[in-house]
């Protein structure tokens, strides 16, 4: 008590001093506050924008190898493939794996869908899309086309497609109008050699907006029988798609449903390895400018308490003479900068939580959403409390052991 009372009376004796070095650490935490939450706003909002719209965790059926047809020297098998006529790979039964991602827990919602690709025609245009199948109840679950619907409803009937907004001006159509959908994939008979395609007339129920250049622009959705029937797949579909609760957890589920289901998962980081490098990047640069931050109110706290000892000696020569060893004087000094560490880190968070809040009111959009991804709710403020008084006090050692080696004599004859 006696050296953090010594340590209160000098900051408070010097009030000038010691408001300029409050205002000082308030600067750094505050520019350390700010800069996570810019940079944690954007990475929130890069994810968000590339994980609305496309499952966390996709199921796929695992490669099959072609079929031996007669052994070659030396151990070489050789293989019977014919590029192009083999069948598309299905998930038989499906159900289950359905029901066991559905049971795990991380998992939000698994949605089996059929996948193919077909041409949507009216008259003598047609334009190649890329058809999902899915259940009408499950429409919105992985991408929100509840939301994203422009024109028309959200019904899914036989017959009816959603289709989106750019390919919808492409063949300049509008809700009502029936169209035909070819099937691209070709169905074996009895005879290898006999293929057919299979045509379904459809309605225009919906046209959505996703704001996905791929979605909107070759995006067509079909209710799950009449895809089944229109590729193929009678008794089973193309994928299982998963969305999970912590989007960051793909990775570890994705392989445990694997291991469950016999399944090869693809999860959302594995296709999007750009935007992981990216937020890396983007990390790495704001750790420095927090460094950065952090070494400037070190450097200022530990010059001004330099000072603070010069100016102090001949009464730290009669601390001394009084017997006041020299580790209460060491931690006399400390004190100091844990104590001013703390009030301009106290002072700096409430300035950029208020900025951060202020800034994020005065870019609003329209639309609800910043031009400026700052999230008040991401800016580490416990963090900057705890590295900004423990870089005070760091920065107030050296002063201090200076302190504590004044001798009293010189210091008092001085």
């Amino acid at each position: 008590m006696f050296e953090f009372s010594l340590a209160l009376r000098y900051l408070v004796s010097s009030r000038l001093q010691t408001s300029l070095l409050v205002a000082g650490v308030a600067v750094g935490v505050l520019v350390f506050t700010f800069i996570a939450a810019l940079m944690n706003g954007l990475g929130l909002r890069l994810t968000d924008d590339i994980t609305a719209n496309v499952a966390h965790v996709t199921l796929e059926p695992a490669p099959r190898l072609p079929r031996v047809f007669m052994a070659a020297p030396r151990g070489r098998a050789l293989f019977a493939v014919q590029p192009g006529r083999d069948d598309a790979a299905v998930i038989r039964p499906y159900r289950e794996a359905v029901e066991l991602a559905t049971r795990t827990p991380g998992v939000r919602v698994a949605v089996p869908e059929v996948l193919g690709n077909a041409t949507l025609a009216r008259g003598a245009t047609s334009v190649a899309v890329v058809v999902t199948g899915i259940a009408p109840e499950q429409l919105g679950a992985i991408a929100p086309i509840d939301r994203a619907l422009v024109r028309g409803r959200l019904a899914l009937g036989v017959g009816d497609v959603l289709i989106g907004s750019m390919l919808a001006r492409d063949l300049d159509v509008d809700v009502g109008d029936r169209l035909i959908l070819r099937s691209a994939q070709r169905h074996l008979d009895t005879s290898p050699e006999v293929d057919r395609e299979v045509d379904a007339v459809v309605t225009v129920r919906g046209i959505f907006t996703l704001g996905v250049q791929a979605l909107d622009e070759r995006g067509v959705y079909f209710e799950l029988g009449a895809a089944r029937r229109l590729f193929g797949h009678a008794d089973g579909v193309s994928i299982i798609e998963i969305k999970l609760d912590d989007v960051w957890q793909a990775g570890a589920l994705g392989d445990r449903l694997a291991r469950a289901t016999g399944l090869e998962p693809t999860t959302w980081l594995e296709r999007n390895a750009r935007l992981q490098s990216g937020l890396r990047a983007q990390g790495s640069t704001g750790s420095m400018i927090k460094a950065f931050s952090l070494l400037t109110i070190a450097i200022g706290v530990a010059s001004t308490l330099f000072l603070s000892v010069m100016r102090r000696r001949s009464e730290i020569g009669i601390l001394r003479s009084f017997g006041i060893g020299r580790g209460a004087i060491v931690r006399t000094f400390v004190l100091q900068g844990v104590l001013l560490g703390l009030a301009g880190a106290l002072v700096g968070i409430a300035l950029g939580y208020g900025f951060a809040h202020l800034l994020r009111a005065f870019t609003m959009q329209a639309s609800g959403t910043p031009s400026i991804p700052i999230d008040p709710a991401h800016g580490e403020y416990l963090r900057a409390l705890l590295l900004a008084t423990a870089a005070s006090g760091v920065a107030a050692v050296l002063p201090a052991w200076s302190a504590a080696r004044i001798d009293p004599l010189e210091a008092i004859q001085s």
